[in-house]
């Protein structure tokens, strides 16, 4: 039997300075994901680390999932011309076994951090 707790990572480059990606991403992002979430979602925002961790419930997410909690990180190359990274982490606990692992709320996050860096690299 499947696990009802379970946790998801990755990493990917972005082309955008760590501070203004982050800056631009914690402006918008309750208004963002307010779709999926019916409450505010920021749950801290770490302005020396650049980590902000969301909490996400109501709404869509806790039709499934009892947690929903995502930490992203934004981290420059050493090099800063070269962009930044993206940490991102996902821990979810799941309110019943037939429920799958949240790929389509991970993939609208990590749709939503690409396309903010498309846009501050206009």
């Amino acid at each position: 039997m499947e696990a009802l707790h379970g946790v998801s990572s990755g990493k990917f480059d972005i082309k955008s300075p760590a501070d203004k990606f982050f800056t631009s991403f914690t402006d918008d992002i309750d208004r963002t994901f307010d779709i999926i979430s019916k409450e505010k979602i920021t749950e801290s925002v770490g302005w020396e680390k650049r980590t902000v961790t969301l909490n996400m419930c109501g709404n869509l997410v806790s039709d499934s999932y009892s947690t929903f909690k995502a930490t992203i990180t934004v981290t420059p190359k050493e090099d800063e011309t070269d962009g930044s990274q993206v940490a991102w982490t996902v821990e979810y606990e799941k309110i019943r076994h037939d429920i799958g692992v949240p790929v389509w709320i991970i993939d609208i996050l990590i749709n939503y951090l690409k396309e903010t860096d498309e846009y501050l690299c206009m």
